[in-house]
């Protein structure tokens, strides 16, 4: 990326960060992706929707060279998709302030996004097939895009996960995993000040269920537990005989699984009180993005380009969960955290460093040639 370009890509940055794009409101995801099939005509690129047979979000976009490619050497993957609601830019504008661009999703992920169309150009695509998974509900867990975004990657050599770098410019190495349940207790409901003794209540069986796993958070072992109560009781006086929460393990290993497992049924099988009964479901199950393998020639090869470009190299291990997490798991060599840096992500005051874009744009270029020299 040569530095003339910057000031177009802030005109287009600023453009698509001004179309406001929820997970959940599907014109404005849409609208976002009628964006990027223009960008990618105008680069005489393919591209094709990616139908997510739900009706709550929009169909996802992929952007090739070569639609029909067998395989391809580089997935790149973003999203289109922002947390802020409707009506949020009016509250956060566009706004350029020294180094720093300020707007809504600009650096997760409109940024990442549109960088990958300036990796996509500098590269020589009469040798290379490369792919751009562009998802429509990343922000929201990326529920219908996950076996589309497996497909692809399993026809893919690496995966390249334009999500923005850490303030500091750390890249991501590896992903936390993460198993998410809905759990539902039923109680027996009762007068709260006549009968409570006939009563059962659900949400004390659900309030000792966090109490349990809130104990058995281990950093050390690489897995920690956050719950949240979702409903529990109807008024004061009547003994609740509902409650629900959700409780979440983030962990690294994959003997977290067994124990998550094991625990669950020992706190859920031995209630604290006779008639209380549960029903629990899997809402979410994503693997860590670790690749034991595949990291190390990786790391060495973004650290011997940097080097030449004299940029220090610097990575972190992510407890969040990315598109990356589900490329990884289909055997795909990932690395994340591609692109701009910036802060303040799902925040308002939300930031691209304007410095960094060349600089990281060619640092990709690079180390995609070298890849494949």
């Amino acid at each position: 990326m040569q530095h003339e370009e910057l000031p177009l890509f802030l005109d287009e940055l600023k453009q698509l960060t001004e179309i406001e794009s929820p997970s959940h409101h599907i014109e404005g995801v849409n609208h976002v992706a009628d964006w990027f099939i223009a960008k990618a005509k105008a680069q005489r690129l393919e591209y094709q929707k990616v139908t997510m047979q739900n009706d709550t979000v929009a169909e996802g976009l992929f952007i090739s060279n070569n639609l029909g490619a067998e395989r391809f050497d580089i997935l790149f993957i973003a999203h289109m998709d922002t947390v802020f609601p409707l009506g949020t830019l009016a509250q956060a504008p566009f706004c350029r302030q020294g180094d720093r661009i300020n707007a809504l999703g600009v650096i997760d992920d409109k940024a990442g996004a549109l960088m990958a169309f300036y990796v996509i150009k500098a590269l020589d695509l009469n040798k290379l097939n490369v792919g751009l998974y562009l998802n429509s509900h990343e922000e929201i867990g990326s529920l219908y895009a996950k076996e589309s975004i497996r497909e692809y990657a399993r026809k893919s050599a690496y995966c390249f996960v334009m999500e923005p770098a850490r303030e500091d410019g750390s890249m991501v190495a590896t992903r936390k995993g993460v198993i998410t349940y809905a759990i539902d207790f039923h109680g027996v409901a009762a007068h709260a000040g006549n009968n409570p003794e006939r009563g059962r209540s659900a949400l004390v069986e659900a309030a000792n269920f966090v109490l349990q796993f809130s104990k058995l958070n281990d950093v050390s072992a690489g897995h920690t537990f956050n719950c949240i109560i979702t409903n529990g009781g109807v008024a004061q006086n009547i003994v609740p005989d509902l409650a629900a929460l959700t409780i979440e393990m983030r962990y690294r290993l994959p003997a977290s699984v067994a124990f998550f497992e094991q625990r669950l049924a020992q706190v859920l099988d031995n209630p604290l009180q006779d008639g209380v009964r549960y029903e629990k479901r899997l809402v979410n199950h994503e693997a860590p993005m670790i690749d034991e393998v595949n990291l190390p020639k990786i790391k060495q090869l973004f650290a011997e380009v940097g080097a030449a470009h004299n940029m220090p190299i610097k990575w972190v291990d992510a407890g969040g969960v990315s598109d990356g997490n589900i490329a990884s798991s289909a055997g795909c060599p990932t690395i994340d955290g591609l692109g701009p840096t910036g802060g303040n992500m799902h925040m308002k005051t939300e930031y691209m460093q304007i410095s960094s874009v060349v600089p990281k744009c060619n640092l990709v270029i690079d180390v995609i040639k070298r890849l494949f020299s």
